[in-house]
This record gives C-alpha cells, sequence and structure tokens, in this order.
C-alpha cells in the first residue's frame, strides 16, 4: 500500500487519516478531469478498507459531463461528515492490475463518456 501512497504523493497533495473502522482514507486535492468537465477538477478520495488492496474511489458531487449532463449510475454517500460521489465503471481489466495513480485516472476517465 505504501508504494502506491507515494507514487500517488509524487503527483497530488494528499492527506491521509484512518477512520474508527480502520479504513484508511486518501484525499487527493485538484485532480483534473477528462477535458470539458465541469468543474475542470476535483478532491478524489479513496476509501481502503482493512484487508483490501483496491480502493474504492469516490470524487465530489456536481461534476457535469462534456455535454453538460450529470453523469449516469451515481449516489451521494456519505463518508466521515462529508457527500461524496459514488459512481460505477468498468474497467478494462481487473483492478489489481492497475497503479493506485492509473487507477484513479481509469475511473475519471468515465466523465469522458456522455452517460
Amino acid at each position: 500500500m505504501e508504494e502506491h501512497i507515494q507514487g500517488l504523493a509524487d503527483v497530488y497533495q494528499i492527506s491521509r487519516a484512518k477512520n474508527a473502522q480502520g479504513h484508511d482514507l486518501l484525499r487527493l486535492t485538484d485532480v483534473l478531469l477528462p477535458q470539458g468537465c465541469q468543474p475542470p477538477s476535483t478532491p478524489v478520495l479513496l476509501l481502503v478498507e482493512p484487508g483490501q488492496s483496491v480502493p474504492k474511489v469516490y470524487v465530489k458531487p456536481g461534476i457535469k459531463l462534456p455535454n453538460g449532463a450529470n453523469p449516469d449510475s451515481t449516489t451521494v454517500v456519505n463518508i466521515e461528515g462529508e457527500s461524496w460521489l459514488q459512481f460505477s465503471y468498468k474497467l478494462q481489466t481487473e483492478a489489481s492490475n492497475y497503479s493506485w495513480l492509473s487507477l484513479v485516472a481509469a475511473y475519471l476517465g468515465r466523465f469522458a463518456k456522455d452517460k
């Protein structure tokens, strides 16, 4: 996990915390979204559950797709008292095959789509 976190820290400003359930919470600030999205960047939250090697990826609500639409298949969830957007996206390969840096880029790439 530390190698993945260092890879993220090499590119993004990152803060790290652990919640009462033992989840690692990694917050990345100002991550660029695909061209045409509004806003052009968003904070990203990675939630790593104990015993899991792949984080869950969340963004801040309010993202508009390049066509101006709201993204499909999203839900606003509360994590540690803050609203985050949970979304679905099918990766090209198993999530465990990605570095966490590549995983963030792959997941955010879903916002380049028209849905």
